[in-house]
């Protein structure tokens, strides 16, 4: 019996240890996702984790070692190596629908990601509920090795039922591009509030 108890204590011990670790956290993990070559991880894919944002009513998943950019209001933003994503809300015209929100956008976007080229038509999601894609390729250069190269991005237009949309804008080198993971991505926002 007492190696029995010897045995159960530790592992008791460890369990809580790592419960307790996770407790606090608005981090949870979640599913695999993005990683490459220019993207800081070294082509393995990274799990994502939880981001709750309790003021501003959301929570979405990132890849766990991507860290957030504060400096960003209007949602939130994470960076990892030559990746990052940005989820920010718009409230459109009363009566425009996220397809033509997402229409009109393409002349902002045009202005704000350098050598941009629409992959494509703006099409609706199949996998992500209400969703509106646009893929695009557009001029990078890599904060960790200072080279060129070209993006291959996407943008969700989900819209909300208060009337704004949920604009989610993932971006990375193409060479370690993932659908799934941006869709993974885009599975996991949510209203909390």
């Amino acid at each position: 019996m007492f190696k029995r108890i010897n045995t159960l204590v530790p592992l008791t011990l460890a369990l809580v240890l790592v419960l307790t670790a996770c407790g606090g956290n608005s981090a949870q993990p979640a599913a695999p996702v993005l990683g490459g070559e220019n993207g800081g991880e070294g082509g393995v894919e990274a799990a994502l984790v939880t981001y709750s944002d309790s003021t501003q009513g959301f929570a979405i998943g990132h890849p766990g070692p991507w860290t957030q950019d504060t400096s960003f209001t209007n949602g939130v933003k994470f960076v990892g190596g030559d990746d990052w994503m940005t989820l920010e809300f718009v409230t459109p015209p009363a009566g425009t629908d996220a397809m033509t929100y997402a229409q009109s956008d393409v002349a902002v976007v045009t202005s704000a990601f350098p050598g941009f080229k629409q992959l494509g038509d703006i099409t609706a999601s199949t996998e992500v509920k209400n969703a509106i894609i646009l893929g695009f390729t557009a001029d990078g250069k890599s904060s960790v090795t200072g080279k060129t190269f070209t993006a291959h991005n996407e943008r969700y237009y989900m819209p909300l039922a208060d009337g704004r949309i949920a604009v989610l804008t993932v971006v990375g080198p193409e060479n370690h591009y993932d659908r799934e993971g941006v869709r993974d991505i885009a599975l996991t926002f949510q209203l909390i509030k």
